[in-house]
């Protein structure tokens, strides 16, 4: 199972190298835009089939940090990769089962349908998401039972918009689902998805 969840992982991980490589160059003599997207943000709406999440932590709020490389042409399509690092997904309050350190990072590539700039001028530009790639969940319990290191494939669907107060500086405000596939690397778990979580983030864009 780790050796078959690995794999899979690997060749989403290639599949969605090779479709960005392909994409990009007809995107690039479109474009003309690259935002680099550090960004803040919280989970809700999470569950996990996990045995880990001793504290259904998955359903409370845990901050977000991460940053996206967005390339995006003036017309209706572009192509997204986002890094989203999740701490103490697990934990809950002071129950003090799961220990501190435990977290879901997500690593995944989106193609992105926006509306051209035609339209949108210089308003909100609205944008919708639909990728995948891989997550990594990590949880620890005092017992060391239920402890998981697991990474998994996950999808990613999602929108928001894009607005600008200068030619290279704007805000995104995005809000997007991620729900991984397949057991992972734990057969410890329930029935459902290992993991799944919304995430709402603001970020600031740099454009170039």
């Amino acid at each position: 199972m780790h050796v078959q969840s690995r794999t899979t992982c690997l060749r989403l991980a290639r599949i969605s190298g090779l479709l960005f490589a392909l994409a990009a160059g007809p995107v690039r003599a479109a474009a003309q835009q690259l935002h680099v997207v550090p960004y803040f943000g919280a989970t809700f709406g999470g569950s996990s089939a996990l045995l880990a999440d001793l504290e259904g932590g998955s359903r409370e709020s845990a901050s977000v940090l991460g940053v996206s490389a967005v390339r995006l042409s003036d017309g209706w399509v572009g192509l997204e990769a986002d890094l989203g690092h999740a701490p103490g997904f697990f934990e809950r309050g002071q129950r003090e089962i799961v220990l501190p350190g435990s977290y879901v990072t997500t690593l995944t590539a989106s193609a992105v349908a926006t509306l051209p700039v035609r339209i949108t001028r210089e308003s909100l530009r609205p944008y919708l998401i639909v990728g995948g790639g891989a997550l990594r969940a990590r949880a620890r319990d005092l017992t060391g039972v239920f402890s998981v290191l697991s990474t998994m494939p996950v999808v990613a669907v999602g929108g928001g918009a894009t607005g600008f107060v200068s030619n290279a500086f704007g805000l995104r405000f995005d809000v997007r689902q991620f729900r991984s596939l397949g057991r992972g690397d734990d057969a410890l778990a329930l029935d459902g998805p290992r993991v799944r979580y919304w995430r709402g983030s603001i970020g600031l864009v740099f454009r170039y």
